[in-house]
């Protein structure tokens, strides 16, 4: 007969596109164009082709389907080979040295691995069902390293049928499939894992796992490695009813035989489908969390606290419900990620002491891939540097969009909104104002929801040295209370474009080369104005999106592009707007500027000067 292993509410499409994190859920299709250039071209032109993207787009992704296996009522086996050998006592079968174990059939029993401390032991799963209710039903107290492969074109599953955790317990095993070994679990077949004491995978050493289709459930975690767990081109599934769904613990050095040391706590996520489902954090790393791609593609998509699909049904209260959440850093350099956290979507902390001696550092690096992200608080939040090299990266929804101590932009594209303000350099490390905002290369394009909300809010200092800023205050009309730049400290530009909507509060200190153009009050607005209230919705992410504004505002929402000598510029505005400015080293003198919507000019220009008021 099939069994149903898993069920689960019904889990609605995913949708990023809306800045309520309410409202997370569509079924339409993913509309997003990450197909987008940004170059420069060797006459030292500012070009942008545009992107479809647009801030009140859905990003949508499907939940993948459960998996239903056939469950085996064949007689249970064991073949051994490599000098395999076991004992079997009632319904426990020990593995007892170095060898391949071949496992077939239904048992309703334990798998238990005790084998010598330099034993490598190999278990073959050729379609076999296992479930115990007294301990793990496989367990590994002793060996090197264990080798569980699901062989090809089998379905296997390994439930555990125990009541729920209350008390720890030296006796019992803490995952469905647990070891006190290195655990490798592998193969081209598929594997369901049901957890209900604990967590579904569980080792106190290094976990790997590669190729196969795993589906994981733990009543706590879904897959815990206490010293690392590595993935590569494997499809997985991973659903944690109170916990985490990636876990690991320790933060310590391994010294191996060679006396070389190797850092636990890494998460590496190297290629493979993988879906996360957790009442707490999706990935949580006691040491980093690094994303990238091997020899394969990377998808990874996590959805944690309130919009779990455990969340209504728990009595549990999630004390963390970030998407990704390291101790030390994050590095992303490849591969598609999607996080729906009620928390922070990408977190690194700073300060914490780790066992290595050294105390975490807070950053996050993003050095390419995609990345699409809904948050009801921050979209990236490092409680140091953040800095993003490349890839495109789209915040569709936050309360604050890019958050750090310093914020570096050196390359790729990110788009954010935020219901408070797009991006804002905070003071998590040290005392301000030595934080900054810098950006050398790449492209940003921020907006911001109705009220005292800024583009960009630096509570430090500003510098743009190159590439290309678009950012807007609240829609509507301009004011002192919300702008596309907020800059506490000093405000440079050497080089790149900015173009604001709704004025900056500062007028910038710029080089020589540097050209201004805008309308009246565009260039500062720190005389004050009509602000008022906090974002909309009152709490993070929990506010409705800002209102799409008449035509009657001097630059209504519509596509955009801006073009003359060395500029040409698309984008979209999704609201409307009464302020606009551009300041530029690629702006020339004596040429002519037209910014237009769709396709009639909205406002030309002649740079007859290094500033010049737009009428």
């Amino acid at each position: 007969m099939k069994k149903k292993l898993f069920l689960f509410p019904i889990f609605a499409a995913l949708s990023l596109g809306s800045c309520s994190i309410s409202d997370l859920f569509s079924s339409s299709e993913t509309k997003v164009n990450t197909d987008s250039n940004l170059e420069t071209t060797e006459t030292g032109a500012t070009e942008h082709a545009g992107s479809d993207f647009d801030y009140t787009t859905p990003v949508t992704v499907t939940k993948p389907e459960e998996i239903v296996l056939e469950e085996t009522e064949a007689e249970f086996s064991i073949v051994t080979s490599k000098g395999g050998t076991y004992s079997q006592e009632g319904d426990v079968y020990t593995l007892l040295t170095a060898g391949t174990y071949s496992l077939s059939g239904k048992l309703v029993g334990q798998i238990l691995v005790n084998a010598g401390e330099e034993d490598k032991v190999s278990i073959d799963l050729n379609g076999v069902s296992i479930s115990y209710g007294s301990d793990s039903p496989i367990k590994a107290l002793s060996a090197d390293k264990v080798e569980i492969s699901a062989k090809n074109g089998t379905g296997n599953i390994v439930s555990d049928t125990r009541a729920h955790k209350v008390v720890d317990s030296e006796d019992q095993g803490e995952g469905a499939i647990s070891a006190k070994t290195d655990l490798e679990i592998k193969g081209k077949g598929t594997l369901v894992v049901s957890g209900n004491y604990n967590n579904g995978l569980h080792t106190t050493k290094d976990l790997e796992i590669k190729n196969l289709t795993l589906q994981a459930t733990g009543y706590n975690n879904a897959i815990k490695g206490k010293d690392s767990i590595t993935i590569s081109s494997a499809t997985i599934q991973a659903y944690a009813q109170t916990g985490n769904g990636l876990k690991t613990e320790n933060s310590d050095l391994k010294v191996k035989e060679d006396s070389t040391t190797v850092q636990r706590g890494i998460i590496t996520i190297s290629g493979g489908t993988i879906y996360i489902d957790s009442l707490h954090d999706a990935v949580d790393a006691s040491y980093d969390v690094v994303v990238n791609e091997d020899a394969s593609a990377t998808s990874l998509t996590v959805v944690c606290g309130k919009k779990s699909s455990f969340y209504k049904t728990s009595t549990f209260e999630a004390s963390s419900e970030k998407g990704l959440k390291a101790q030390n850093n994050i590095l992303i350099s490849a591969g598609e990620v999607i996080v729906a956290a009620s928390d922070d979507a990408i977190h690194a902390n700073y300060g914490d002491a780790l066992e290595n001696g050294s105390t975490g550092t807070g950053n996050i690096t993003v050095d390419g891939g995609v990345i699409k992200i809904a948050s009801g608080d921050d979209g990236f939040h490092a409680d140091n540097t953040l800095t993003i090299n490349g890839g495109k990266i789209y915040v569709t929804g936050s309360y604050e969009g890019l958050e750090g101590s310093y914020i570096v932009i050196n390359g790729g594209e990110t788009y954010v909104y935020g219901s408070n303000d797009g991006v804002n350099v905070s003071s998590k490390v040290t005392a301000l104002p030595s934080h900054y905002f810098l950006m050398n290369g790449g492209y940003l394009d921020v907006a911001v929801n109705n009220g005292d909300t800024d583009g960009i809010d630096s509570n430090g200092t500003f510098t743009l040295a190159g590439g290309i800023i678009i950012t807007r205050g609240s829609p509507g009309s301009g004011s002192g209370m919300s702008t596309g730049l907020d800059v506490d400290g000093s405000v440079t530009m050497t080089g790149g474009t900015m173009i604001a909507f709704n004025g900056l509060e500062k007028s910038p200190t710029v080089s020589s080369g540097v050209y201004y153009a805008g309308t009246s009050g565009a260039n500062s607005t720190n005389q004050g104005g009509p602000g008022g209230g906090g974002p909309g919705g009152g709490g993070p992410g929990g506010g409705p999106r800002a209102t799409s504004y008449s035509q009657s505002y001097t630059f209504p929402a519509g596509n955009y592009s801006l073009k003359g000598e060395n500029i040409d510029i698309s984008f979209i505005n999704d609201y409307g707007y009464s302020k606009f400015c551009i300041y530029s080293s690629n702006v020339v003198s004596n040429a002519t500027y037209t910014l237009s919507r769709e396709s009639a000019t909205v406002k030309s220009w002649t740079q007859s000067s290094k500033s010049v008021t737009i009428s």
